[in-house]
């Protein structure tokens, strides 16, 4: 009788990973997704950096017209409140008969016109209604933010200037010709001083002399010169300057030409 020996596999012994392997493990991982979180978001902050800095450019850029824009309307005004103080110091000096009529033609213009400043706020509005606005430091979102107000409140009153303007114009025409008052415009651009000091000894007839229209037109005045004053001091000189100051630093915070 034949017997039979099965044989045995003996297993070969596994030892378990230690603890500190499952360590090294898990930290590698933990270490590889941080680096991930890091690298994306350094990415992202790169990118919102550089869109930052063409917002800062095109902001810079406007704010480059706007002051601009501020000077040449500084200067009107300047202009035109030193005319109407030659204007109203004429009336005073003599009796209106003995002043040549082109003289108050055109001292008085100004009182029809209304000066105004069209602001370049596109980027402005643009970072407002995105919400980019957050991107730039805290400083710079304030200053853009009193800007954007200070331009706002100016706009604002340059509306009211062209309703006065309306007003001035109509007590105006009532005793001055408007063609003439037109005719005034392309005087003040000859580039010969002569051709406008002759103009101003013309003896231009008024439309009307009556005395209380007369003084009714001197009351308007004075209340329109007022008004360019405090609107020159109060208001345009301290937004242009929020403006320059804006500009500047701007441009240190991005490096900006």
């Amino acid at each position: 009788m034949e017997v039979h020996h099965h044989s045995h596999t003996v297993p070969i012994a596994i030892g378990r990973k230690k603890w500190h392997h499952y360590f090294w493990e898990f930290f590698m991982l933990f270490l590889a997704v941080t680096l991930g979180f890091f690298v994306e978001n350094q990415r992202e902050h790169y990118v919102e950096h550089q869109r930052t800095k063409q917002y800062a450019l095109s902001l810079a850029d406007d704010l480059k017209k706007d002051t601009s824009a501020f000077n040449v309307l500084k200067q009107s005004y300047i202009r035109d409140i030193v005319k109407i103080d030659t204007f109203r110091n004429l009336l005073k000096s003599k009796p209106i008969s003995k002043i040549p009529g082109g003289s108050l033609y055109y001292y008085c213009e100004p009182v029809i016109w209304s000066i105004a400043i069209i602001f370049h706020d596109a980027t402005l509005q643009q970072l407002k209604n995105s919400g980019n606005l957050r991107y730039f430091p805290t400083d710079l979102q304030n200053k853009i933010s009193e800007y954007d107000r200070m331009t706002r409140e100016l706009s604002a009153r340059q509306e009211n200037e062209i309703y006065f303007s309306r007003i001035s114009r109509e007590i105006m025409t009532g005793i001055f010709d408007a063609e003439t008052i037109l005719a005034i415009n392309k005087i003040n651009k000859l580039s010969a001083l002569s051709d406008i000091v002759a103009f101003k000894e013309k003896n231009i007839k008024l439309v009307n002399r009556d005395t209380l229209l007369l003084k009714k037109l001197v009351n308007e005045i004075i209340l329109r010169q007022g008004s360019w004053q405090f609107r020159l001091q109060q208001i345009i000189e301290p937004t242009n300057l929020a403006a320059i100051d804006l500009l500047a630093d701007l441009q240190k915070e991005y490096h900006l030409k």
